[in-house]
């Protein structure tokens, strides 16, 4: 279901984009529990996803986290997504979370680089590299940070390299801004 909807949310934004525009502090929560800020470059599309009532998801599974999404205004094109995906609760195995998702995000993934550090007092793991989306290049980044004992982030954006180098200091600059929120 979460690969499905994220490649729906993919295309739409594409084509239409988000409609706040501004420089915010988005305060990201899902299903009630509130987890971390940041901020958005000025003029970005950012669109703050919604979530299923829990009653109304079938019995076994859990509900999707929400997906909070952001794209440059000047149309040009670049998906950033941010979430708490609640079955994750080390960086560790975020490679597995990230494999499930399968050719939702993207295909031919050539990934260049794997690093571990830390940002904001958070152990975080990046990776970047490359793969195709509908047969064009693109580039990925993506920042896994360990919020608390219990909850990862992911932030991660996808376009093709000239908008990840045009967007780049944006892009840097929304992941570092990020903060947990002490649960």
């Amino acid at each position: 279901m979460l690969k499905k909807v994220l490649g729906l949310i993919f295309i739409t934004l594409l084509l239409a984009g988000g409609a706040a525009q501004a420089q915010v502090s988005i305060n990201y929560s899902s299903q009630g529990s509130h987890y971390f800020t940041m901020t958005v470059a000025d003029s970005w599309r950012v669109n703050v996803g919604s979530e299923v009532d829990p009653s109304q998801v079938p019995e076994g599974e859990r509900p999707m986290a929400r997906l909070i999404t952001a794209m440059p205004g000047d149309g040009t094109p670049l998906w950033f997504g941010m979430w708490v995906p609640e079955d994750v609760k080390k960086i560790q195995e975020a490679k597995e979370y990230m494999d499930s998702l399968g050719l939702e995000l993207l295909t031919e993934v050539n990934t260049k680089e794997r690093t571990f550090d830390t940002l904001n007092g958070m152990e975080v793991f990046y990776v970047s590299g490359t793969g195709e989306k509908e047969g064009e290049p693109m580039d990925f980044h993506a920042a896994f940070v360990q919020l608390t004992k219990e909850n990862v982030a992911i932030a991660i954006y996808i376009g093709p390299h000239e908008t990840t180098i045009t967007h780049g200091d944006e892009l840097v600059q929304m992941v570092h801004s990020l903060q947990s929120v002490k649960q």
